[in-house]
C-alpha cells in the first residue's frame, strides 16, 4: 500500500469533503463527509467518520431536512462497530444508535430492538469509505454485506466503466462503481488515483435518487 494511503487509513490525515446535492439540474442542498481523529471503542482503535446532509430550507414548500450520520469502524478491517443517525425533517424528528456485535452477529439498537447481522456487515457511511480502500486495479467485482436502517443487504458492486467528471473541485478521471439496483445505494464515481476520493455519490433521500457532486476538498495532517 502506498505511504500516503497508509498515513490516511491509519489516522494521521483528517479529511473533509464538501458536496452539492442535486436532483437533475436543481440544487437541493449540501453534504459533508469527514474523517476525523481516531477514537478507541471497546478496546478497538477505530476510524471516526461523520456525514451531514442538509436539504435547503429555501425548498421548504417542498421538503427540507438535516441528517447526520456517525460511524466508528475498526481500522484493521473497516467493520462498523457503532453507528448513529440523527434525522431532522419538517414534520419528523428521530435519533437512533446501533452497536454491531460481529462476534454474535447481532445489531443491537438503543431502543432494545435486535436484528441478525450478516458476516462482515457495514453501515452505509463506512461502506462508502470501504469502497475507497478496495484494490480496484485488480478487482472489478465485489460482494459486501451491509446493515442499513434495520435491514440487511447483500450488495454486488461492479466497476461499470470510467468517465471524466468535471465538478467545482476540478476535473477527475473516475471509476464508476455500481451496486445492485435493488439495494439502498446508487453508483459512486471515485477518482482513479491512489486516494479514490468520491467525486459523485448517488443515493436515495426520501424516495428521490439524488447526486452529490464534489465541491471542495480539505485535508489536514
Amino acid at each position: 500500500m502506498p505511504l500516503l494511503l497508509v498515513v490516511f487509513w491509519y489516522g494521521v490525515v483528517q479529511e473533509r469533503l464538501e458536496y452539492d446535492i442535486r436532483y437533475g439540474p436543481v440544487l437541493l442542498g449540501t453534504m459533508v463527509l469527514e474523517r476525523l481523529d481516531n477514537e478507541s471503542l471497546e478496546g478497538e482503535l477505530c476510524q471516526y467518520l461523520r456525514a451531514e446532509v442538509r436539504l435547503d430550507q429555501n425548498l421548504s414548500w417542498l421538503f427540507w431536512a438535516k441528517y447526520q450520520f456517525e460511524s466508528w469502524c475498526r481500522i484493521t478491517d473497516m467493520l462498523t462497530l457503532r453507528s448513529v443517525k440523527t434525522t431532522r425533517e419538517k414534520n419528523y424528528r428521530d435519533e437512533w444508535a446501533v452497536v454491531f456485535d460481529h462476534q454474535n452477529r447481532r445489531a443491537r439498537y438503543a431502543d432494545n430492538s435486535e436484528f441478525s447481522l450478516p458476516d462482515s456487515a457495514r453501515d452505509m457511511l463506512t461502506l462508502w469509505y470501504y469502497l475507497r480502500r478496495v484494490d480496484w486495479d485488480n478487482k472489478d467485482t465485489l460482494f459486501a454485506n451491509a446493515h442499513i436502517d434495520r435491514r440487511n443487504w447483500r450488495i454486488r458492486f461492479v466497476v461499470s466503466g470510467r468517465k471524466n467528471v468535471k465538478t467545482a473541485a476540478g476535473e477527475f478521471c473516475c471509476l464508476i462503481i455500481s451496486p445492485d439496483a435493488r439495494g439502498p445505494l446508487g453508483a459512486v464515481y471515485v477518482a482513479d488515483d491512489q486516494n479514490r476520493i468520491p467525486v459523485v455519490i448517488r443515493t436515495r433521500v426520501s424516495g428521490l435518487t439524488v447526486s452529490a457532486y464534489l465541491r471542495n476538498i480539505r485535508i489536514r495532517l
